[in-house]
């Protein structure tokens, strides 16, 4: 290939990349929107509870448990050539971004048109989190049998980061929370999220295979306390129990 021919090839890839980043920047802002006409503007107000977004952004990271992802994602990655691992990057990113924000600002919408009440999403999802969280104990296994240039979608971006534990998750936060708090937190963990896996090698050489599973492990904790939570208070709206 010539000089002539490899900077054409490089000036399509980033104007490729730019309209894709333009395109999930408007997709964000119509899901934005839409969150605001269905909850009303008062869904903006209230400012910025930084309690509130530490809480939760310890939460949606260990239910997303990108710790545990690294194996599979380097399993994946050295399979690539150099120019595919970036790729292999942003598109799991770009993914999980648009994932993430999908459920949080329209998994409202959805609990309506299914009928389904915020109690009872919040019970059936407690049961999900803490068989998640039991499953992530027990190291569920993985399929390796996938091509990687298929795999930044599925499984890595979903359902590996952003799974039913973590569409869950975001769907009784958009429900409990507003937008400013619940955009802040998405931001924060999604940009933890995307830095571990581009730090994905030098991570694993430091924790070692006994250190991301210990982690792992140790984040799963904090999963089945969110989920006894979320069943306790599923139980509450249902009448089912007295608050304590």
């Amino acid at each position: 290939m010539s000089r002539e021919e490899r900077a054409v090839r490089a000036t399509m890839l980033v104007l490729r990349s730019r309209s894709r980043y333009l395109g999930l920047l408007i997709f964000l802002v119509a899901l934005i929107a839409l969150k605001v006409a269905i909850a009303g503007p008062h869904s903006l107000s209230g400012g910025l509870s930084t309690m509130e977004v530490a809480t939760s952004t310890v939460q949606l990271f260990a239910i997303m448990d990108p710790i545990s992802a690294l194996p599979l994602y380097l399993y994946f990655e050295e399979e690539l050539g150099e120019a595919d691992r970036g790729r292999l990057w942003t598109t799991v990113v770009a993914t999980m971004v648009t994932l993430l924000f999908f459920f949080a600002l329209a998994g409202n919408l959805l609990l309506r048109i299914f009928g389904v009440s915020i109690y009872s999403f919040m019970l059936g999802g407690g049961v999900l989190l803490m068989i998640l969280a039991v499953d992530i104990m027990g190291e569920g296994s993985r399929s390796l049998s996938l091509d990687p240039r298929e795999a930044a979608v599925v499984p890595l971006a979903s359902p590996l980061l952003v799974g039913p534990g973590t569409a869950t998750a975001l769907i009784i936060m958009s429900e409990t929370m507003s937008v400013p708090n619940l955009l802040l937190t998405i931001a924060v963990v999604a940009t933890a999220n995307a830095l571990i896996l581009r730090f994905s090698k030098s991570i694993s050489r430091v924790l070692g295979r006994n250190g991301i599973r210990a982690l792992s492990r140790l984040l799963s904790i904090i999963i089945a306390g969110f989920a006894a939570q979320l069943i306790y208070e599923g139980l509450v709206g249902w009448g089912l129990l007295r608050p304590l």
